[in-house]
């Protein structure tokens, strides 16, 4: 098929970038994956009309269908299944920067959920290109948007008490069968062991249905800097003291 005539591997072949036949931009979006059942939250690199390209340091195999989710700047939700055509890893001894970025190229196989604000988001990238603004740095780590910890934490949503399976600055997966629609709001009321509780208002980004696990990924809304560094503070005081969280520039202004 047609799709397959421009798989490649970098272990095997030159850098994706000598391959490239149509405009991809720099772009730093939230990327869902699911494979064999477990969803994981990565990163774009940079975006295209037709794919992305997604930073991992731990890909699947070529020619792989996965299931995919994009988080759009707008909030919107672009999904469906695309195939890996690219697969680039970085060996121990190939320099950081510019080409040393280890991922997967994705093509979009067949529709797109909110392809409109897609193509549109798309666009904007390329004008932003053409008037030379930076859309992301080459210099920012690999795996997540935000510090993630591992914290079951007792919450109330929607008057009902669940508990966390993990928490960012930037939202949680909550353990509940609850049956909120994406894009649903909600107020959570987050507790402690400690006698310590905050409140937050979030939207439904998700609806988690993993291997011992099933609840809602919901994102906090509206948080200004001062009650997110609150947040943050809060996650760090009350996490394991062996919890080790993957994070890039939460400063960046091109991270959403």
């Amino acid at each position: 098929m047609r799709m397959f005539a421009n798989v490649t591997d970098t272990r095997r072949a030159g850098p994706w970038s000598e391959q490239r036949r149509e405009g991809r931009y720099p772009a730093r979006i939230v990327a869902r994956l699911v494979r064999r059942g477990q969803t994981i939250e990565l990163l774009t690199n940079d975006v295209s009309f037709r794919g992305v390209f997604i930073r991992t340091d731990s890909p699947p195999t070529l020619r792989q269908l996965v299931k995919f989710e994009l988080l759009l700047p707008s909030n919107v939700v672009v999904s469906g299944h695309a195939m890996v055509v690219h697969v680039a890893a970085r060996p121990d001894d190939q320099p950081k920067g510019e080409g040393a970025v280890p991922g997967i190229g994705l093509q979009f196989w067949g529709p797109l959920t909110n392809a409109k604000d897609w193509e549109q988001f798309v666009h904007q990238l390329k004008v932003r290109e053409r008037a030379g603004m930076a859309t992301a740095k080459a210099t920012d780590k690999v795996r997540r948007a935000s510090e993630r910890f591992k914290l079951a934490l007792e919450v109330v949503l929607d008057g009902k008490t669940s508990m966390t399976r993990d928490v960012s600055e930037n939202g949680m997966a909550i353990r509940t069968d609850l049956a909120l629609p994406v894009g649903a709001r909600a107020r959570v009321e987050m507790r402690t062991g400690h006698g310590e509780a905050a409140s937050f208002d979030v939207v439904v980004r998700r609806t988690i249905d993993e291997s011992g696990f099933r609840g809602l990924g919901v994102e906090l809304a509206a948080l200004d800097p001062t009650q997110r560094a609150a947040l943050l503070d809060f996650l760090r005081r009350n996490a394991p003291d062996d919890e080790e969280p993957l994070f890039i520039d939460v400063d960046d202004p091109e991270l959403h």
